[in-house]
């Protein structure tokens, strides 16, 4: 059951799936019963909540991580299972999901000073040009 709420309690209910978006994210104990808190951040390398009078999420919750190895959807406010998820099945998630978070640092293009060495040179520019200016 679906419980849109600002803050996330600190001790969950059984059966319920907190929902703060505010803070982008939910929260639900593991659908097995083993107690394992299950969080599932909103956003694009994350997880998507669709409301239309039920709650959805995707992708799929895979508790690899626990000893329960869960694996399901919450799909139109109900728990659809699907198998075990594998130790292989998580290292390869848990990999993809890092790889989607890393930002790449922006390296400048090919000739192109980066901003800063940009502003710098301006500066270093405008102050020479005006102190010669001065001295003739």
């Amino acid at each position: 059951m679906p419980v849109f709420i600002e803050h996330i309690p600190a001790e969950p209910e059984p059966g319920k799936l907190y929902i703060s978006m505010q803070f982008e994210t939910a929260v639900h104990l593991c659908a097995c019963g083993c107690g394992a808190k299950v969080v599932t951040p909103f956003g694009p390398n994350d997880w998507t909540l669709t409301f239309d009078g039920t709650v959805s999420l995707r992708p799929s919750v895979g508790n690899g991580q626990q000893r329960c190895r869960s694996h399901y959807y919450v799909r139109s406010d109900r728990i659809d299972w699907l198998p075990r998820i594998s130790a292989a099945a998580t290292r390869v998630a848990s990999s993809r999901d890092r790889a989607a978070h890393i930002e790449a640092i922006p390296q400048p293009l090919a000739g192109q000073a980066s901003w800063w060495r940009r502003i710098w040179n301006r500066m270093r520019r405008s102050f020479g040009t005006s102190r010669s200016k001065r001295d003739e």
